[in-house]
């Protein structure tokens, strides 16, 4: 196989390299508490309705919408009180015209009863509540199934578990839940001016920002990352170093060392090693990035660069995870936005494109940095969001609608 950059391949055809490999996830029961950050192994139904029956949301009276309508400060409706309700009752009775029964935020609503009058629009007195002002037929009540469907899917196959799924999931009685177990990782950072971050920094030196930023992106998608180390630039130490890991983990990425300089050691030692390798990608940023089987194992060869690592990552790794997950959509927030002005692409290329995303009059802008290095690694922070172009798209117009990724930082309002 080639080790140099003489032909770049679609990223796609990378993804179809990875999903011939060994890894399969695995399934393991925890706890519901245990869960929060875990993925999803099958999807989880409601089962039951919620509420299981019509309850009110607030303190107050039910009654029959047509008793009250017409009620006012200068015409009260007098209605008289024949129950009770508390919010445990397991049967709430009903109610005739001219009825009311006193409820509390969660207690089942009487048969025939279609609004609750809060209290604060009330005035009972000898069993006979005044009601002070009418309200729309349905006001207080929320009714049975209206949160959820008994067999509505709460959470997918693949989804990443949020503090209120939790609470969704506990609220139903869920006490269990299968997750995939946590795949292994190793992240090997290439190069003899590659730094551990803490240690001091001589001339020519760079600290291990990229190693550190695959390892977190990987741990926001549930991987657990065993050991992130820095290499020399030394064959047999890296070769070594990812034939040892591959036997105790499940994916193995490397940084740097992926370019056609002598120095450029990873491609060469993966392709000594790989069953199947791509090397060269039709990415901006993360033109040199590959991928490789060794084994059947997934060897990820990520730019020493953040910035194209991130967008290898995405683009590549990202797109085979989902897939093996059985997820479908990314794991960003996907909006519509109108773009600020236009955005040529590189032909041919799949582009990552970070991007300011803000509030504008009629709904979301965004505007692509014009600072885009794959190595200036502030616009990963700068940026709150990215969108990528289809590699057989040359671009967006100004105005156009696209499809934008939010990364969690603040969407401040449109300026100019």
């Amino acid at each position: 196989m080639s080790r140099v950059l003489r032909m770049l391949h679609p990223v796609e055809e990378a993804v179809r390299l990875l999903l011939k490999s060994s890894f399969n996830p695995s399934v393991e029961e925890v706890p519901l508490e245990e869960s929060v950050g875990r993925i999803a192994a099958e999807a989880v139904r409601s089962p039951q309705d919620v509420p299981p029956w019509d309850r009110s949301v607030l303190d107050g009276y039910a009654a029959r919408w047509v008793d009250v309508a017409a009620a006012s400060e200068d015409s009260p409706v007098r209605l008289r009180v024949v129950a009770r309700i508390p919010v445990d009752a397991s049967d709430p009775g009903s109610i005739q015209p001219g009825e009311a029964a006193e409820v509390a935020t969660g207690s089942p609503i009487p048969r025939g009863a279609d609004v609750v009058i809060p209290v604060e629009y009330t005035r009972e007195e000898g069993g006979v509540v005044e009601i002070h002002r009418g309200f729309a037929a349905g006001y207080g009540v929320s009714v049975k199934g209206e949160d959820l469907k008994k067999g509505e899917v709460v959470i997918e196959r693949g989804d990443l578990i949020r503090e209120y799924h939790i609470g969704v999931l506990a609220s139903l009685g869920v006490a269990r839940i299968r997750v995939y177990k946590k795949p292994r990782a190793v992240v090997l950072n290439i190069g003899d001016e590659v730094v551990e971050v803490g240690k001091p920094l001589r001339p020519g030196q760079v600290y291990n920002s990229t190693g550190l930023l695959v390892a977190s992106w990987l741990r926001s998608r549930g991987v657990k990352v065993e050991k992130v180390k820095v290499l020399p630039d030394d064959y047999q130490v890296i070769k070594r170093e990812i034939l040892d890991n591959l036997e105790l983990v499940d994916f193995v990425f490397t940084t740097g060392g992926t370019s056609v300089g002598k120095k450029d050691l990873t491609v060469r030692v993966v392709n000594e090693l790989a069953d199947d390798m791509i090397h060269g990608l039709a990415l901006t940023p993360g033109r040199p990035g590959g991928v490789a089987l060794i084994g059947g194992k997934p060897v990820v060869m990520l730019s020493g660069m953040p910035v194209a690592a991130f967008s290898e990552l995405v683009a590549v790794f990202d797109e085979f995870y989902r897939a093996r997950l059985g997820r479908r959509d990314p794991w960003e927030p996907v909006v519509p936005a109108k773009l600020r002005r236009k955005y040529a692409s590189h032909p041919g290329f799949m582009n990552v494109v970070r991007s300011l995303a803000c509030k504008g009059p009629n709904g979301l802008e965004v505007e692509p940095l014009r600072v885009t290095g794959s190595g200036v690694l502030s616009t990963l922070i700068k940026a709150n969001s990215f969108f990528v172009v289809p590699a057989d798209v040359t671009g967006y117009e100004e105005g156009e609608t696209i499809e934008v990724r939010l990364t969690g930082q603040r969407i401040p309002g449109c300026r100019g």
